[in-house]
Parts: structure tokens; C-alpha cells; sequence
């Protein structure tokens, strides 16, 4: 039997967006999502390259410095090995550096996400680990983070 969806997906999130260079991030992509992936993102559909571009573009303005933090999930298996299945779940990325409107300074902002995705195996071997995002939706805000004011 293969590890829950929820394992799985924190093990595979975290590749993605805790890559420490382009080329890691792009295999964490690859070992994933679907390459038929089906995207949105608050609620507007995008292909995959879409799903690519925003993920890259995160960890470049952020020096290669993510981090995820997991808070829920839940998960239902279409079958006992774990090879397909849904979830749902919420996640907080934490150090993404975004303009401010009407500036051009990087500041510091959170990235809350909701999740409901279909993973399935890619493969007919039970053997193999092949499972993939195969349906992602999103819905995503970034929310400022607040500078501690140091004590007087």
C-alpha cells in the first residue's frame, strides 16, 4: 500500500515550493503534476505551464527561500492501495516578497491556499509510485505579513 495523500502531497508540495534552485523545482513539478494536468487558479483555468510560471516566479523573488506549512487536510481514496484518490486541503507559503501597490519595494507577504485536487497513478504497475495531480483547484490570497515592532 502506498503512503496517504496527505503524506504524499506534504512531501511533494514542499519539493516544489522549498526547491533551492530552478532545475529542483522543475523536477518537483514534473514528479508531481500530470502533464494533463487541469488547472485553475481562484477560479480562472490555466494550463500548466501556467502552474509553472507561478511557482517560479514565487521562489525567484524570494531567493530560493519558501517554506510550507500544512495545516489541514482531507482525503478519500478511490481504492485500499492509495493509487487514486481526492483531497482537500489548506496550506499557508510563507516568505513570498511582492511589490506593494503603487511601489516597487518587495515586501514580505503569506500566500493561504486551498486545495482540492484528484491525484492518480500514471502507471498500471503497483510496484511504482506514479501518482499525480491530475486536477488542481486553488483559491490563493496573499496577506501582508506585519513587522514586529521590537519592544522599548
Amino acid at each position: 500500500m502506498l503512503s496517504t495523500f496527505y503524506s504524499w502531497s506534504i512531501e511533494h508540495i514542499r519539493s516544489v515550493f522549498e526547491a533551492k534552485s530552478e532545475p529542483d523545482c522543475l523536477q518537483a513539478l514534473e514528479d508531481t503534476f500530470s502533464h494533463r494536468l487541469e488547472f485553475t487558479f481562484n477560479g480562472t483555468a490555466l494550463p500548466r505551464g501556467g502552474l509553472q510560471k507561478i511557482v517560479l516566479a514565487m521562489l525567484h523573488s524570494s531567493g530560493f527561500r519558501l517554506s510550507v506549512d500544512w495545516l489541514n487536510a482531507v482525503e478519500v481514496p478511490r481504492d485500499s492501495a492509495n493509487r487514486s484518490g481526492m483531497l482537500g486541503g489548506y496550506y499557508i507559503i510563507r516568505n513570498v516578497k511582492k511589490p506593494l501597490p503603487g511601489s516597487s519595494t518587495l515586501a514580505a507577504f503569506e500566500r493561504h491556499k486551498s486545495v482540492n485536487v484528484e491525484i492518480e497513478s500514471e502507471s498500471p504497475d503497483p510496484s511504482v509510485d506514479s501518482r499525480r495531480i491530475v486536477k488542481l483547484a486553488i483559491v490563493a490570497t496573499d496577506v501582508p505579513v506585519q513587522a514586529t515592532q521590537p519592544p522599548f
